[in-house]
């Protein structure tokens, strides 16, 4: 029996659960990670929730202001989880984590995907952390469970598409130090969005922006689906007059040009 046929060469779903656990078990590891995943979101809803609440809220209900931001916080949690993917990737990539799995017959589609996931599990944990810290601040979902399911399940994917865009990132900006650059980019990406205030309330280059922002579609989809949408007028953009299909659409449209790249990259780094 020669050895390419005494080798068994798992499944794609196989290989991506095995990597999966791998990563998984690195994570237990790194607790911290989580905290530092929940430490800029948490700090905006107390900044804004409570110090700046009364003033956005113009005066009135800062209680019903917080009921409005806490869904975008919540978007921010899934989204800010990006750099730190990027890092994991990049430090993969760097350490030789490819060359030992090179020596594997996993096909290597395996590698990141299995990244991908443990990032969203390790997301979705925030998420409900977060929501949690949103109950307490007097948030209320006054929707059915059903469709906070949906909304729940809207953040997860949310989170899959921003995992493939950082480990995108990390797989072709090879650089630490740039890399680490990137960061405050996407964080002003971040607040060209509906998270904190209304689009409404912006200047029109301003507003166009913001309301073309996958992360203002997800915030409203979010926002809807948890029963308490914003206020959208007859003249915003489209994402924001139907938010769920726009965000679906942004989502697929992220891993349809993410996930192509970073399989380049890691073949490259597999045959190099």
């Amino acid at each position: 029996m020669t050895a390419t046929s005494s080798a068994r060469v798992p499944s794609t779903a196989t290989a991506t659960v095995l990597t999966f656990g791998r990563i998984l078990s690195a994570y237990r590891h790194s607790p911290a990670l989580l905290a530092v995943t929940l430490a800029a979101p948490t700090g905006m809803m107390l900044l804004f929730g409570f110090v700046f609440g009364g003033a956005l809220a113009g005066g009135t209900d800062a209680a019903a202001y917080r009921s409005y931001l806490t869904p975008g916080v919540l978007v921010l949690v899934a989204t800010m989880g990006l750099a730190a993917t990027a890092s994991t990737a990049n430090a993969d990539l760097s350490s030789g984590l490819t060359d030992r799995f090179r020596a594997l017959p996993l096909p290597t589609v395996s590698v990141p995907a299995g990244l991908a996931l443990a990032e969203t599990l390790t997301g979705g944990l925030a998420l409900l952390l977060m929501a949690g810290i949103g109950l307490a601040a007097g948030w209320r979902i006054d929707a059915g469970i059903g469709t906070a399911a949906a909304a729940f399940a809207l953040l997860l994917l949310f989170r899959f598409a921003i995992g493939w865009v950082g480990i995108c990132l990390g797989a072709v900006i090879r650089d630490e130090q740039m890399l680490q650059q990137v960061a405050p980019l996407i964080f002003g990406t971040i607040m060209f969005s509906n998270v904190f205030v209304p689009t409404e309330t912006m200047p029109g280059a301003v507003r166009a922006v913001a309301e073309w922002n996958p992360v203002s579609a997800v915030v409203a989809a979010a926002r809807e689906l948890f029963g308490a949408p914003g206020t959208v007028t007859g003249e915003a953009a489209w994402p924001l007059r139907e938010p769920i299909t726009a965000s679906l659409l942004w989502t697929a449209l992220i891993l349809v040009v993410t996930v192509p790249v970073v399989l380049r990259q890691y073949a490259a780094a597999r045959r190099g």
